[in-house]
This record gives structure tokens, C-alpha cells and sequence, in this order.
């Protein structure tokens, strides 16, 4: 095995012990002498795969050696990794990173009402007819969301929440399985919020704008959390059954 696979292998199992908690904040990672005698590998492996975490940001090297950073310390990419710790993803942090991407959502819509062209404004109007639709497929309304929040985002014309649009959407998100799924309740629920927040964005109301954007944001939460609570309980019991 080559060098960077050995030290992509150890960093990638020191990562998953810090995301678990089996070394907590504060706390030393074991020596380089001991990391290469736990992975039967030469120390050249284990600083490679130290100094991975440190750009991670979930340890810090110093002299003495590594300690472990608090992981809300650490850069956006861990959240990929916090994703991948389990399948399905932990329903607690698809919960938290909808919520974050809910709040990023809310702000473009507010934005958005102040700041989109005449085909912005009419094109996000038109979408959110079409969610208020009472009879529409999953997919048709995990595609809707989609286009909405592409584009409010963009007429919000704010670079920096462009690029954690798309960082949450594309590559957290992204990655989630079956994501029309996460839709699959709720949706009767979600149309006055949709026309409530269509009717704010006809009349340029940027704090009911706002207001509607969150509470949209929850309902999808809500919905999400659901079915990946669903999903766990299923796996659960598929498991039990072949044991």
C-alpha cells in the first residue's frame, strides 16, 4: 500500500474516533510512536495522516504532539464526513444542516424581494404557484425547491451566500440518498406556507418574506426528519431479522 493510501486509511479512522467522541476535545491523540505500532505502518504514514486531521481542523500538532480541536471548530468539509458516519446519516445532522441551509434560505428570500430583476421576481412567482399546487409528484416538488433556491440565491446577489448554497446543497446534501424522498410527508402542510410566502414576495414584504422562508424551512425539516427516522427503524429491524 502506498504512503498517501496508508496515511488517507489512518487519518480517515482517527477522523471517525474524533466524530465519535472516542477522543474528546482537549484531549491528546495517541504518540506517533504508538499511531504506527496501532496501524503496523512508519511513522512517515502516521505525521501524513496527522497533519490531514490538523487541515481538517479537528487536531491541533504541537510539540508535545496532536490534541483534538472542538469539531464546531473545524472547517465545512467535516460535515461530508459527519454524513458518512452512518446509513442512513444520523437524522440529527441532516436536521442541522437543513436547518442551516433553511436560515441561508430565508435571508436570499429576503434579499431576493429587495434586489431580483422583473424575471427573477416572476420566474420564483411562477415557481411557487406550482408548489401550491395540492397534487404534485415528490420528485416534481424536490425539483421545484431546487430551481427556487438556485435562484433566489443568485438574485440575492451576494457571492458568499452563492458559494455555502452551494456547498450545503451540492455537496452535503448531495449526498444524501433518495433525496426526494426526504418530501415524501408534509407536503399538504407546505402549501399555505407556500402561498403565504408567495403573497409576501407579491407584495415586496420582506419581513413576512423572511417569516414564510423559515417556516417553510421547518416544514422540510420536520418532513426529513421523518423519513430518515423511518428509514434507521427499518434498517434496525432488517438487521435484527437477519441476526
Amino acid at each position: 500500500m502506498k504512503s498517501t493510501s496508508l496515511s488517507d486509511h489512518i487519518s480517515a479512522q482517527l477522523r471517525e474516533d474524533i466524530l465519535r467522541g472516542r477522543y474528546r476535545s482537549g484531549e491528546r491523540l495517541p504518540s506517533e510512536r504508538d499511531l504506527a505500532q496501532r496501524f503496523e505502518v512508519h511513522r512517515g504514514a502516521v505525521r501524513e495522516a496527522l497533519k490531514k486531521l490538523e487541515q481538517l481542523g479537528l487536531a491541533d500538532i504541537q510539540a508535545g504532539g496532536a490534541r483534538v480541536n472542538p469539531v464546531e471548530e473545524a472547517s465545512l468539509d467535516v460535515v461530508k464526513h459527519l454524513l458518512e458516519l452512518d446509513d442512513p446519516p444520523d437524522h440529527r445532522v441532516v436536521e442541522q444542516i437543513l436547518e442551516a441551509f433553511g436560515g441561508m434560505m430565508s435571508l436570499s428570500l429576503r434579499l431576493c424581494v429587495e434586489r431580483a430583476n422583473t424575471s427573477q421576481r416572476e420566474r420564483a412567482l411562477e415557481l411557487l404557484e406550482k408548489l401550491a399546487e395540492n397534487k404534485i409528484s415528490e420528485s416534481t416538488e424536490f425539483e421545484l425547491f431546487q430551481e427556487l433556491g438556485d435562484l433566489v440565491t443568485q438574485a440575492s446577489g451576494n457571492p458568499v451566500l452563492m458559494l455555502v448554497h452551494k456547498g450545503l446543497g451540492t455537496r452535503f446534501l448531495g449526498k444524501l440518498q433518495q433525496q426526494e424522498d426526504l418530501l415524501s410527508s408534509g407536503h399538504s402542510d407546505r402549501v399555505p406556507i407556500v402561498e403565504d410566502l408567495k403573497r409576501a414576495m407579491e407584495n415586496r414584504d420582506g419581513p413576512a418574506t423572511t417569516e414564510a422562508g423559515y417556516r417553510l424551512g421547518a416544514s422540510i425539516r420536520k418532513s426529513a426528519a421523518k423519513v430518515l427516522t423511518s428509514r434507521s427503524d427499518a434498517d434496525l429491524k432488517e438487521s435484527g431479522t437477519a441476526s
